[in-house]
């Protein structure tokens, strides 16, 4: 049996992060029988999560996943696009990943960083929970500098993240899915992001943003119920 390897559930999510909620997304569209345990990213091949563990073999970060299942268990979401509906969902997935990706990281970490840490930290004992999370935090503003998001102001940031949210509503328009009737590989990565806006109990400009398109908070439903994520 497959085994996908994610952060355990909390606030709200089957996993807090929205590469591991596009994974779960991807496994339950393919039909595999697999099942889903906690992982430790530090003990993963490049220590994040998700990781698949396929025969023995560990298959780490959401994107490798699918080219995982596509050439082993033929799973292809995308069979049926085209060259220039496989373009527009490249574009998309980058915009997702590599740019709403940092607001998002921006609203959970800086912004709400009292109830990350309580939430994310719990095991670590109360006395040294506030100086390792200082540790945690200094390393996340760092990344956020050196990708260029934490060189912005706040209303400069969810302003970059409103324009995201945005584009994709305004190009799922009155469809299903982002291609029509049945959900691709780029339905999975803007779901998990979704997920990791709207779900966790953070009242956030970025989850406001998300929530003032009614196309966002149906299709974000919508894919909830195409892959049975209550049953999970």
């Amino acid at each position: 049996m497959l085994t996908l390897q994610v952060f355990a559930p909390a606030m709200g999510q089957k996993s807090p992060s929205p590469f591991a909620m596009k994974a779960i997304a991807l496994m339950q569209m393919s039909g595999l029988d697999y099942q889903i345990k906690p992982g430790d990213p530090r003990k993963g091949p490049k220590q994040k999560l998700p990781v698949l563990i396929d025969n023995g073999k560990s298959i780490s970060d959401s994107t490798h996943i699918l080219a995982h299942l596509k050439s082993m268990h033929g799973f292809d979401p995308d069979k049926n696009l085209t060259p220039e509906q496989l373009a527009i969902a490249e574009a998309f997935r980058r915009m997702v990943e590599e740019h709403l990706y940092w607001v998002l990281v921006h609203s959970r970490w800086v912004e709400n960083g009292d109830i990350v840490r309580d939430v994310f930290f719990a095991a670590v004992p109360s006395l040294m929970r506030k100086f390792v999370f200082r540790m945690v935090i200094k390393q996340v503003k760092s990344a956020l500098f050196g990708q260029g998001m934490g060189r912005h102001t706040p209303k400069e940031i969810y302003a970059f993240g409103a324009a995201d949210l945005q584009a994709i509503a305004d190009y799922l328009g009155d469809k299903q899915f982002f291609f029509g009737d049945a959900p691709t590989s780029v339905d999975a990565t803007i779901f998990g992001m979704l997920d990791s806006i709207v779900t966790p109990p953070l009242d956030t400009e970025l989850k406001r943003a998300a929530l003032a398109h009614n196309t966002l908070k149906a299709y974000h439903q919508r894919m909830s119920d195409h892959i049975d994520l209550a049953e999970l």
